[in-house]
């Protein structure tokens, strides 16, 4: 088992890997399958954290970054109960900027050039990276383990021609966005856009925020956003505490429950996890997250039918929700025997991983073309993981495979 964090609340990688057997004498590929360790199934791995804004009387005017700071509320004004993510849309292009706090304001620092930063990140996975990078930061690691380059920030003056028809606009899957625009009049380096305002979509039945939250007493909601600002500080036991005065007050309050379940899943206690997880779907079976949760604990338990039970929930719920679920639900449906829907589902999720930053899923795709005998669909799957990962650490098993692959094509077409 290998896992790697980044601090609190980030995506942790744990690998299991698939159960091998043989098709046609072919062995299937070893598959590492992502589970989720420390990753949110409130819907965001972060705390709504926030770039420092100097003071302006410390910091020269020439050196100083332009920021800018908003707020994103629901249509007719209620407030979000988790932070989302702020993107920054550039002549039809969209770049991701940070992420709201939890009370929906956001403080983002313009201008930090990153040429490895994810662009188009509007799936949640949002499984999510940990907000804004503090300037200057040296090389590290976003959330999946991927190596970043170093984020330099130039001044305000710098970036204010770049960001001329620019908008800003927030993502979070089953809503539709307003956008503001970045108006760079005058010489401020500190510029407020305003509300941006989040509305449902229609269609889509299951949402990742929930419902109920503004139904419960005022003091329910107060230990419900103490035990936010614990759990974003990965105080668990903290937050566990604030988690059940809430659902004791409020018996329906789904969301606590949920983040309960988190708590106890981080805690390593997956039957309590389980039964919180189950209360809030209880509580509010259209509310997303929760299932999620249930489909994490069953990926690590590696109860295949649990998996594909839960995953196939929340796509029936809301298919943008959780990207993973995808990769989650195609693993599930190859170990059942259900190919067709496995290979729908793998391929679902490679559209979505518009920048490939999971070639693994190619060796999973792979190996459900060799299952349905699709040989020379699968050496292809194979030939464009070595072309992303010539250097992987299974490549030679994988250009072995590649051969065998090729070999069976030639026996087959003869």
């Amino acid at each position: 088992m290998m896992s790697s964090t980044s601090g609190p609340l980030i995506l942790v990688h744990r690998r299991g890997t698939m159960t091998i057997s043989r098709v046609c004498g072919i062995a299937l590929l070893q598959v590492p399958i992502l589970l989720a360790g420390q990753i949110r199934a409130g819907g965001s791995s972060n705390s709504g954290s926030r770039t420092p804004i100097p003071s302006t009387t410390s910091v020269p005017a020439s050196a100083r970054s332009l920021y800018v700071r908003g707020r994103v509320s629901l249509t007719g004004g209620a407030n979000l109960s988790e932070p989302v993510v702020i993107e920054k849309v550039c002549n039809g292009m969209a770049r991701k900027e940070g992420y709201t706090d939890f009370k929906g304001e956001f403080h983002l620092e313009l201008g930090r050039s990153s040429e490895g930063r994810d662009a188009t990140e509007s799936g949640r996975d949002v499984f999510q990276n940990s907000g804004n990078r503090p300037a200057g930061s040296n090389v590290g690691s976003d959330n999946y383990g991927i190596t970043m380059p170093t984020i330099n920030s130039r001044s305000a003056d710098a970036v204010r021609p770049e960001l001329m028809g620019c908008e800003l606009r927030a993502a979070l899957p089953g809503f539709s966005s307003s956008s503001v625009a970045l108006r760079m009049d005058g010489n401020s380096w500190e510029i407020n856009v305003g509300t941006i305002v989040l509305a449902p979509l229609e269609n889509v039945k299951g949402s990742t925020i929930s419902a109920k939250i503004m139904a419960a007493p005022a003091e329910a909601r107060r230990d419900y956003q103490k035990g936010e600002k614990a759990l974003g500080l990965a105080k668990f036991s903290e937050a566990g505490k604030q988690f059940e005065r809430a659902t004791q007050l409020y018996p329906e309050f789904a969301a606590a429950w949920n983040l309960l379940g988190e708590v106890h899943r981080q805690q390593k206690q997956p039957e309590l996890a389980k039964q919180d997880y189950l209360k809030a779907i209880a509580a509010e079976p259209q509310f997303v997250n929760p299932y999620f949760g249930m489909a994490v604990i069953a990926v690590n338990e590696k109860n295949w039918v649990e998996v594909l039970k839960y995953t196939n929930e929340v796509l029936q719920l809301n298919r943008s929700a959780f990207p993973l679920c995808h990769l989650y639900n195609a693993a599930a449906n190859l170990q059942l025997g259900n190919l067709a829907p496995a290979e729908e589902s793998a391929r679902a999720f490679v559209a979505q991983d518009v920048d490939l930053r999971y070639p693994d899923t190619l060796l999973l795709l792979s190996n459900i073309l060799l299952a349905k005998k699709d040989y020379a669909g699968a050496a292809d799957e194979l030939e464009q993981y070595l072309k992303l990962v010539p250097s992987a650490k299974n490549a030679i098993e994988v250009r072995a495979q590649l051969k065998r692959l090729r070999q069976a094509t030639l026996s087959k077409r003869q």
